[in-house]
């Protein structure tokens, strides 16, 4: 399947509490300097060992006939994680005080990798991080709210993703520019994948930004074709001064453009213009 799309309209929740299971919101602050390794890591891998890797690039890299190293991890596309339910699966707790009785619950042992997983989820929901709208939600209904809250009742949008990679196709691979066609909205949200024994989201935009986004046609080496949605951050002036992507374009923060390709197990929602 390619990118899906969901238009919907929503009306704005003024309240919603944890104990309906709906959204874990967090607080947003004005000001400050934002960390990057949440900001932008989350649905983009660090630097590997293969010196090929390239996650970040230039607007100018990515155009029609030019050729680039891309990396689609392999999922399948009805993966539950990848997929919002309607409704929150459960109306356990959500919160790093809890995790104790939620790792009983889901049988899942202590100090292993699925708990120490959870434990960096709960704390990445509950950090309090400057200049930033952010929320982890775990059902559509608390999307909608969450984005009701920051663009308003009754405003249209979709849901822009990647298309999973085939199984035969190599994680990673050089990628031809097929096609390139920029959504109009300047308003979009991105939500990265989280990992948790259920389907968890942390969707957010930075207070004062514009992002501009495409959805790209790419044709790899072996023939597949990714229909593919990529993010070019405008201003990365907030952005940590160290962040890896600096390092792979070779630029100080706040003085060009960042790219990447979203993963097929995150999405972006974007606003529709009227």
């Amino acid at each position: 399947m390619g990118n899906e799309f969901v238009s919907c309209s929503f009306l704005l929740v003024l309240l919603i509490t944890l104990a309906h299971g709906n959204v874990l919101r967090l607080p947003s602050m004005d000001g400050g300097e934002s960390d990057s390794s949440m900001m932008m890591g989350m649905g983009v891998e660090e630097e590997g060992k293969d010196p090929d890797y390239k996650a970040y690039f230039f607007m100018k890299d990515v155009q029609v006939g030019k050729t680039i190293p891309v990396n689609f991890p392999h999922l399948k596309e009805s993966d539950p994680a990848r997929n919002l339910p309607t409704k929150t699966p459960t109306s356990l707790p959500f919160s790093l005080k809890a995790l104790p009785s939620l790792l009983r619950f889901f049988s899942i042992p202590p100090a292993s990798p699925q708990a120490l997983a959870m434990e960096k989820t709960l704390t990445d929901c509950q950090i309090e991080r400057p200049g930033e709208h952010r929320a982890c939600i775990s059902s559509v209904d608390s999307l909608i709210d969450f984005v009701g809250g920051i663009f308003g009742p009754d405003v249209p949008f979709e849901i822009l993703r990647t298309s999973v990679a085939t199984k035969t196709s190599p994680v990673l691979q050089n990628y031809t520019v097929v096609e390139v066609k920029e959504k109009t909205s300047t308003k979009s949200l991105p939500c990265h994948n989280l990992p948790y024994p259920y389907a968890v989201f942390y969707c957010h935009i930075l207070v004062d930004t514009t992002n501009r986004m495409f959805k790209v046609t790419l044709r790899g080496e072996n023939g597949a074709v990714v229909e593919a949605v990529l993010i070019c951050h405008m201003d990365t002036s907030k952005w940590n001064p160290s962040f890896f992507a600096f390092r792979q374009l070779g630029v100080e923060r706040g003085t060009t453009e960042a790219c990447h390709f979203a993963p097929a197990y995150d999405m972006v929602v974007v606003l529709v213009p009227n």
